[in-house]
């Protein structure tokens, strides 16, 4: 469940490998009138993209090189408990979307194209991300997150999905690089001068479990009322349990002082399905 990073704004531009737009829509008022216009919706974005719904570690490869789409019902019975969180409330969606490809300015079309469609019935928010290269400071932190990862598996497997967008603090900003990264190692809490865990040790036990993809802000970091990240996770049922205790260690100062920086937004959990 741990993040890369680095601190340059241009880097996180040009580093970009693809694009992925999440949309979160919360209807204003139910009916089976705005189902349907949803339904439709759903398939007239969906022309001509991959469906990761019947992705597998195949084909994985060949789907990142394609415009692909994934939608999302809510799950009413995973409803996170709500911590104080920053950002819009999209937990607060009963559908979700994301779209995903080498071009943005495709994506932006496809937002509001579904905005579009649905009119006034619901109001959509989007978050954006970009895929980067590993910026974890060594070859080896790479192997370590990622060697007893789970492939992408297809919806019908891994059923579930969570989307938490977080940000960092200033003061996060204001530390050097090498700084930043000391925090995802065991080290020596200053605050304390007691050796803490880290990152990347509180988030161990998920890494089995959970496929996990971390989106950058792609206009930068540090930019008023927007997320520097959005963690995207998949898993099958019994990664849930999983993902609740590993946040509660991460989020715990005395385990991961990271959390300190750390200001979450509201947590998406739900369901991956075929179609709307």
């Amino acid at each position: 469940m741990g993040q890369s990073e680095s601190g340059g704004q241009a880097g996180a531009v040009a580093a970009n490998l693809a694009h992925a737009k999440f949309l979160f829509v919360t209807a204003r008022a139910d009916s089976e009138a705005y189902r349907a216009k949803l339904r439709t919706a759903g398939a007239n974005i969906a022309r001509g993209f991959f469906n990761d719904f019947d992705i597998d570690d195949s084909r994985e490869t060949q789907a990142q090189a394609l415009e692909s789409i994934q939608f999302y019902v809510r799950d009413e019975d995973l409803a996170d408990p709500l911590p104080s969180c920053v950002g819009p409330r999209i937990d607060l969606a009963r559908h979700v979307v994301q779209v995903s490809g080498k071009y943005r300015p495709r994506l932006r079309e496809i937002g509001d194209e579904l905005r579009r469609r649905i009119g006034d019935q619901a109001d959509v928010v989007a978050l954006d991300g970009a895929l980067r290269g590993p910026r974890y400071s060594s070859p080896e932190m790479v192997q370590y997150s990622t060697k007893d990862a789970p492939p992408r598996r297809s919806g019908r497997i891994s059923r579930n999905a969570i989307i938490l967008p977080i940000r960092k603090t200033p003061d996060w900003w204001q530390k050097s690089v090498l700084d930043r990264n000391t925090f995802f190692y065991p080290h020596v809490d200053h605050a304390r001068a007691w050796p803490v865990k880290g990152h990347a040790l509180a988030a161990e036990p998920a890494i089995p479990f959970l496929f996990r993809r971390l989106y950058h802000n792609p206009d930068g970091y540090q930019r008023p009322d927007e997320f520097d990240f959005i963690t995207y996770f998949e898993c099958e049922d019994d990664g849930l349990p999983v993902f609740d205790r590993v946040l509660k260690s991460l989020r715990d100062i005395q385990q991961n002082p990271e959390w300190r920086h750390v200001e979450e937004g509201p947590i998406w959990r739900g369901k991956r399905v075929h179609r709307w």
